[in-house]
């Protein structure tokens, strides 16, 4: 393995060439990334951008010895991979941003101790979904976007409540957005 000596610049973008970047996935489930010469195992992918925009603005970054974040730069558009490339980077990200889409609300009710239940279908299934601190978990952004995480950190989204939900699960989550 080769040490990697580098210079770390917290405020600067690093915008990296898709041409010149080589992911792999390890049998252990981390990826690899060969970029420029270098190698850099258990790479971490974020979406800088997960309610707008899936695929463009994607920071590739490790954990050092010491536990801290490096970045290694950020990935414009993930459509300018190689196909293959592409299919890796994109799975990764599906797995890691996993959110199943909210279809109908059938209730919303809260309790004495300020959690909310959220009777709902979803992609995943019917779901009782219980959220903590409701007033950041159960957000419309936007207008339009409802972003839900619950008390387990399981998070569920509807990108356009006025198109995708019918008027009685508009009206059951009004009160809370």
């Amino acid at each position: 393995m080769q040490d990697i000596i580098e210079s770390y610049e917290a405020d600067k973008l690093s915008i990296l060439d898709c041409a010149e970047l080589k992911f792999s996935k390890e049998e252990s489930g981390y990826m690899t990334l060969e970029y420029k010469g270098n190698t850099y195992h258990k790479v971490n992918l974020t979406r800088l951008q997960p309610f707008y925009e899936k695929n463009r603005f994607i920071s590739v970054h490790i954990e050092n010895e010491e536990r801290q974040f490096r970045e290694i730069g950020v990935i414009e558009d993930i459509e300018s991979l190689p196909k293959e490339q592409f299919e890796l980077v994109n799975n990764f990200l599906e797995y890691k941003y996993y959110m199943p889409l909210i279809t109908k609300i059938y209730s919303v009710k809260e309790n004495m101790r300020g959690s909310l239940f959220v009777k709902a279908d979803t992609t995943a299934g019917e779901k009782t979904i219980c959220i903590r601190d409701w007033y950041r978990n159960f957000k419309l952004i936007g207008g339009k976007y409802l972003y839900v995480c619950d008390a387990d950190g399981n998070k569920y989204y509807c990108d356009d409540v006025e198109k995708r939900l019918d008027s009685k699960s508009i009206s059951a989550m009004e009160m809370f957005t």
